[in-house]
């Protein structure tokens, strides 16, 4: 195997030198377009270990290369054991040639293990883990429940998926066999993806009598980020169940709505009367907890991250939008529609603002919206501003 020396956070790790052009070319897998997320999750760890005050032992089950695991074990303060498995050889040699680089031997364990065989074995009491981080090269969705049955009450699971034409509507059976969701090819599909994703875990959790509280999720390069608190008990797991539900959505006029579980659905949209399209179940509740946001945003912007721009710009975003209503408007969508010409986001957003509707930018689109207003409302306000814009 070719190996290059490459730093990454605080570490030093050797990698196939074919990965750095193609993450797949390599005999092990590196992708050195997921730096940033790993430096995101780098400072999710750093909040959680805050909150939970105690040491922390962490599991990631996909290792590849090990980066991931020994940046943990390297760069947050309190981490006690880092537990890291591949099936490949490989990947296993890799991850040890690299922890013995780092010093890390002693904190740091490999095993040449399948997945959810060596999350199985973390799953008694007295063996459980506070963190488990399934980061695959594809879906999560096979790894969820034995990823749940290794965590603590209170602790975080992370995950990643990398599936993006599944779940964002290109191929919905699929995100349907994977997910148990069909998806939908809509504006706020990058949205629409992360709820599915929750709602998979949760239903999963809900399943095992466990609740999942989101801290934070989001949308980065075409990934998709998962970073949930996970509650012991049925109680728990029946208020959990309240954030499930159903979307509709009208490809006519556009209008769509989360509605709760169980709620009866029509099949004619409320605003137009043509036929609507609905996908269940879906997580319904706030994808982003604002304070643990926050906490992450200091620890970037503290941090000396070579992205640190990028990262800070999206903590932010995901601040902001912590509290704002689902199922962002993209303006590209509405002057598709109105057949005009896109006004400035930030002349959206005021305009909404000063007639009395919430209005939020957000991550997930860069000419996206998140409002309380109607789909007539947002498009009449757009219409209304470029006709003053022109006049």
């Amino acid at each position: 195997m070719d190996l290059v020396e490459v730093e990454e956070g605080e570490v030093k790790i050797l990698v196939p030198a074919a990965s750095l052009k193609d993450p797949s070319a390599g005999e092990v897998f590196y992708n050195v377009n997921m730096e940033p997320s790993r430096d995101i999750a780098v400072c999710c760890l750093k909040a959680y270990r805050k909150l939970r005050g105690s040491e922390l032992t962490i599991a990631e089950p996909l290792a590849a290369s090990g980066v991931r695991g020994i940046r943990y074990a390297r760069e947050v303060e309190g981490v006690r054991e880092v537990l890291l498995g591949d099936v490949s050889p490989q990947a296993v040699e890799l991850a040890r040639r690299n922890l013995e680089l780092n010093g890390l031997s002693g904190v740091v364990q490999v095993e040449l293990s399948e997945a959810n065989r060596l999350l199985s074995a973390r799953s008694g009491p007295g063996a459980r883990l506070d963190v488990v981080d399934v980061d695959p090269f594809g879906s999560p969705a096979s790894f969820m429940e034995s990823a749940l049955r290794a965590l603590k009450d209170g602790g975080l699971l992370m995950a990643t998926a990398t599936d993006a034409p599944p779940l964002c509507g290109i191929y919905p059976r699929v995100a349907e066999r994977r997910y148990g969701a069909r998806s939908l090819n809509v504006e706020y599909c990058h949205e629409l993806a992360v709820r599915l994703l929750l709602g998979h875990v949760a239903s999963t959790a809900i399943r095992l009598d466990m609740a999942v509280r989101p801290l934070l999720s989001y949308a980065l390069q075409h990934h998709f980020r998962l970073c949930v608190q996970v509650e012991l008990g049925a109680s728990k797991a029946d208020e959990c169940l309240n954030q499930l539900g159903a979307l509709i959505h009208c490809f006519k006029c556009g209008h769509r709505e989360l509605t709760p579980g169980g709620a009866r659905l029509s099949e004619k949209c409320p605003v137009c009367g043509r036929r609507i399209a609905t996908t269940s179940p879906i997580w319904r509740g706030r994808l982003v907890d604002r304070g643990f946001a926050s906490m992450v945003l200091d620890e970037l912007a503290r941090s000396r991250f070579k992205n640190k721009r990028l990262e800070v710009r999206l903590a932010l975003l995901l601040v902001e939008e912590a509290e704002a209503p689902p199922l962002y408007y993209t303006l590209d969508e509405a002057c598709r529609r109105l057949r005009c010409p896109q006004p400035s986001l930030a002349r959206v957003v005021d305009e909404l603002r000063s007639t009395g509707f919430k209005a939020y930018r957000t991550h997930f689109h860069p000419k996206g919206v998140k409002t309380d207003a109607s789909t007539q409302a947002f498009l009449y306000t757009v219409r209304r501003l470029v006709k003053e814009g022109a006049s």
